[in-house]
């Protein structure tokens, strides 16, 4: 804060630095009223970050001599997530933090569904048997369909075909109507046991898919069973 009665603008940097010291974030921080440096970009830590000390260093230039601590040293907090064990089918997992709240349920370990959302966004995960053979575009549009209201489907902009953990799949990109419409990201992959599985990720009402419904969209994963 400047002395009583001085104006100046200072060029404020922050910068989020790992236990090893490494960059994880760096954003601009611009003058607000009162004196204040903000961002609009929210950090999003990793969902599950590195054990440690993270900093927080904050770089300053300024035409006047800045004083006052610019390096904060912190720890995040960990995060619990839900014990989806009895829930998804046996062979696939995806972290879902226990803050989400579920909004629909359906089916079993065969065939079913989850609904979590979180933030300004939804998380989707839909799955149900499928035919032996290699994963084809038809099949994919058809397994998606059936995880849409047909009253109220989502408009496909396009489509691409990919892979997931080496698994064949499809990534649909969508734009939802309604007051909780917006932009979605739909994978429709085929495990290793044929089972067909639909991974959406959407916003709701807003522009842009939250960064931390992404990150747990990109958690899901097919695992070894045990035993």
């Amino acid at each position: 804060m400047p002395p009583p009665g001085v104006s100046v603008t200072a060029t404020v940097r922050a910068a989020v630095l790992d236990p090893e010291g490494l960059p994880y974030w760096v954003f601009d921080l611009e003058p607000r009223e009162g004196n204040l440096y903000a961002t609009e970009e929210a950090l999003q830590l990793p969902l599950a970050p590195l054990e440690g000390d993270w900093r927080l260093v904050v770089y300053v230039r300024s035409a006047l001599a800045v004083e006052g601590k610019r390096e904060l040293a912190f720890r995040p907090a960990p995060i619990p997530f839900r014990d989806l064990t009895d829930v998804l089918p046996a062979g696939v997992d995806v972290r879902v933090p226990w803050d989400f709240v579920e909004t629909m349920a359906r089916g079993d370990r065969w065939a079913g569904g989850r609904v979590w959302r979180y933030g300004g966004g939804e998380l989707a995960l839909w799955w149900a048997p499928g035919p032996v053979e290699p994963l084809l575009l038809n099949n994919a549009v058809v397994m998606l369909e059936a995880t849409c209201d047909p009253d109220a489907a989502p408009r496909v902009l396009d489509v691409e075909g990919t892979e997931w953990q080496g698994q064949t799949a499809f990534l649909f990109h969508e734009d939802w109507p309604g007051a909780e419409g917006g932009p979605a990201e739909a994978l429709v992959v085929q495990g290793p046991d044929y089972w067909l599985y639909v991974l959406r990720v959407r916003a709701l009402g807003g522009e842009a898919i939250p960064p931390l419904l992404r990150q747990v969209w990109g958690t899901f994963a097919f695992v070894e069973e045990e035993g």
